[in-house]
């Protein structure tokens, strides 16, 4: 009985430890599946905190004015917001997933520049922003971007996909193509109203140029005219009167011979006319009347030369004569007055054929720049006493000769008067620009000298001056006409 005891002791021991086991075991799965229970509670709390999250974030980038979307690596589309989707065609952003720009509205050309500017910016891992770019959007209009685009990067910093924004400037865009349009056109315009300007600021200078010329022409013609009168009424009597006096001094020596005691009266006659003086000096007061009748003469040739009227055709004439003739005439502003010494005027004339040109014009330029010359050394005389100027004096050097190439007429009109700035130096040859006083000059001369020069003889202009020491014209023009 003992022995039976034993076993069925021990067997019921087991049975209780693997009562005791399994009890254990339904309460550890009594467990798991609460813990299960509450985890699967806990997840769909996530998921759906999670879908919460999802729905608040579409509706957050759905209610943004710009147009939202991310691609993959691929440029696969991952996702939208409305906008983008309605721009895009598919409706609804959850059927933007899985395409790419070639399923979308775009052209192709649009789809190539969008899929190479996702490359470029995830390759450089840079952010681009403010690209333009045109769009053919799903209702078939077309749309003006600015677009920004920037990689999207996972928790380690690695490129997976692209983020991009875009807002529509179509409106803008077509306002500065308006704009652009507009300023085209008004560029026009003014360019219109420049060349207008310039043509009647070109006609002003011609009639200016014509009108002055013609009444100077005129002036100067008729004076040399009127002089022409008495020189030739002197000049033609001349001649006579020396005969005449040749023939009263012949017959008073046949009377001194004739008649050796005259009488006291006669004598006394002789004695207060100086007789003998008189037969001395009157054929000299004769011959000075010659000479100032000649002179008289060449100042009239020399008005005339200067006033000659042009044709429309270029003729000969020879420059010497041209600038001879105009310094003769601006002579007495060259002579020495109670301020100054008279300025010294240098001729350098080398040998120089006659030139094809328009004579009256040229003898305008040379007035001008001559002119312009003698009021810069007046200019430069302000301040300075007599005695100081006569120990710098005034100098006018006119110089005339070939180039080297003996195809163009040279004419060199240099002072050493005040000089001038590089600032005004660009400006001398503006119309109506002067750096003189009120009512003292019109801003025209240099104006004028720079038409005829370059335009009328199809010459050149060169300046070479410094502030207080001078300033030289170089004239060119070309000895014949092509």
């Amino acid at each position: 009985m003992d022995k039976l005891d034993d076993p069925l002791s021990r067997l019921n021991e087991v049975i209780m430890d693997l009562e005791q086991a399994l009890s254990q075991s339904q309460a550890e799965i009594k467990a798991l599946k609460q813990a299960h229970e509450q985890e699967s509670i806990c997840r769909e709390q996530v998921e759906s905190e999670l879908k919460a999250s999802q729905h608040l974030l579409q509706l957050v980038m759905n209610t943004l004015p710009e147009a939202i979307f991310w691609k993959d690596r691929n440029s696969v589309y991952l996702g939208c917001n409305q906008n983008f989707a309605e721009d895009a065609g598919v409706g609804s952003p959850k059927n933007i997933i899985g395409k790419t720009d070639y399923d979308l509205a775009w052209k192709t050309e649009e789809a190539d520049f969008f899929r190479e500017c996702d490359r470029r910016v995830m390759l450089a891992n840079h952010a681009e922003l403010g690209i333009v770019e045109p769009q053919l959007q799903g209702d078939g209009k077309k749309a003006w971007l600015e677009t920004n685009k920037a990689p999207l990067h996972d928790a380690s910093g690695k490129v997976i996909g692209i983020l991009g924004t875009y807002q529509d400037i179509t409106e803008r865009k077509q306002a500065d193509i308006a704009l652009q349009d507009l300023n085209q056109k008004l560029e026009l315009q003014t360019s219109q109203l420049q060349l207008a300007l310039e043509r009647l600021q070109h006609s002003q200078l011609q009639l200016i140029q014509r009108e002055k010329m013609s009444a100077l022409g005129n002036l100067v013609s008729g004076v040399a005219h009127e002089i022409n009168n008495p020189v030739g009424f002197l000049s033609g009597n001349l001649q006579p009167a020396q005969d005449y006096v040749r023939d009263l001094f012949g017959l008073v020596d046949l009377y001194q011979k004739t008649f050796p005691n005259p009488g006291r009266e006669i004598e006394e006659k002789i004695e207060t006319i100086d007789l003998a003086y008189l037969r001395e000096d009157l054929p000299k007061t004769l011959y000075s009347m010659r000479e100032g009748i000649k002179r008289i003469a060449n100042i009239s040739t020399s008005l005339r030369t200067f006033s000659r009227s042009d044709a429309e055709y270029r003729v000969l004439f020879n420059l010497h004569e041209g600038l001879d003739s105009t310094l003769l005439i601006l002579k007495h502003r060259l002579k020495a007055n109670e301020h100054r010494p008279a300025i010294k005027v240098v001729i350098n004339y080398h040998e120089m054929p006659s030139i094809m040109c328009f004579p009256g014009q040229l003898n305008q330029v040379f007035m001008n720049l001559l002119a312009n010359a003698i009021d810069a050394l007046d200019d430069s005389n302000q301040g300075k006493s007599f005695s100081e100027i006569q120990l710098h004096p005034n100098r006018i050097t006119v110089t005339i000769q070939l180039s080297n190439d003996r195809q163009w007429a040279m004419i060199k009109i240099q002072d050493n008067g005040i000089g001038m700035t590089e600032e005004i130096k660009q400006k001398i040859f503006e119309n109506l620009f002067t750096t003189k006083g009120v009512g003292k000059g019109t801003g025209l001369g240099l104006a004028i000298v720079r038409q005829i020069i370059v335009e009328k003889h199809c010459g050149t202009i060169e300046v070479n001056s410094l502030l207080g020491q001078g300033t030289e014209f170089i004239l060119q023009i070309p000895v014949k006409t092509v």
